[in-house]
């Protein structure tokens, strides 16, 4: 079967997947969301062609956007008016999403051990855009539960960690040796635990789950850049300057759009 077919088949078995999974009774959805997710796996593991000839840490990479997405945008779908138009939209998105980061993954895979393609840059890129707007649907839908302080910090924390993995991976792809020299758990762990305390004061600070959610993937994009531009050794201090800028602009936003009344 050509690649291609693959890609639209796994694509629209997950898009159906999906589209079960919003249908179902409010008091399933835990359930489904479970079964959503070895769906979800088991079809990019499959239209990747890398079920058994890959190692266990690039399997597990190569479905850390489709599964983060499955499960952000599925919580966030069902917030939705569920009438056959909403899910069917909504599941025609997820497949479509579905089959652009088959494209992503493709490269990414075909990247590792290998001269790295010309496309590899555009396959980031795009590979970042889902990834924030992975990050926005879990903030979002995190937040929407309402839960207390110290348990937005430890969920927080295990999503930001898998998040910045992710990021570490497809960077690394680029580097001569896979970045076999780089601490990994330091690229993953310190920014896990700096999100995860930006989360802990978003409980605290009156600015709604929109805006929380906003800000938060502001910072993984922050933060993801600071990553991507240390390990590729090119954080100049013109890099820190405009880095440094975008925070501040951000955290003035969030003082000044804030309503203490």
């Amino acid at each position: 079967m050509p690649k291609r077919l693959k890609y639209l088949v796994s694509s629209l078995v997950a898009a159906v997947g999906f589209y079960f999974f919003v249908n179902l009774p409010y008091s399933s959805h835990y359930y489904g969301l479970l079964v959503g997710i070895v769906l979800v796996a088991f079809c990019f593991w499959f239209g990747l062609g890398i079920i058994f000839n890959q190692s266990l840490y690039i399997r597990l990479m190569s479905v850390v956007l489709p599964v983060g997405f499955f499960v952000g945008f599925g919580l966030f779908a069902t917030l939705l008016p569920q009438t056959f138009w909403t899910v069917f939209m909504s599941s025609f998105f997820f497949g479509v999403v579905c089959y652009v980061i088959f494209l992503v993954e493709n490269l990414f895979v075909v990247s590792i051990g290998y001269r790295v393609p010309p496309l590899y840059r555009a396959a980031y890129t795009v590979g970042l855009v889902i990834l924030l707007l992975t990050a926005f649907f879990l903030f979002d839908s995190l937040f929407s539960f309402k839960l207390i302080y110290w348990l937005n910090f430890l969920i927080i924390f295990v999503v930001s960690v898998i998040l910045f993995m992710y990021v570490f991976y497809s960077v690394t792809i680029e580097l001569p040796d896979d970045g076999k020299d780089k601490n990994f758990w330091m690229y993953v762990l310190v920014p896990g635990l700096v999100m995860a305390e930006l989360g802990m004061v978003m409980s605290f600070w009156p600015v709604g789950i929109f805006k929380g959610s906003i800000y938060l993937v502001a910072a993984v994009y922050i933060l993801a850049g600071l990553i991507q531009l240390d390990l590729r050794e090119r954080l100049f201090k013109r890099s820190w300057v405009i880095f440094s800028w975008i925070t501040v602009a951000i955290v003035l936003g969030m003082i000044l759009t804030t309503s203490w009344r």
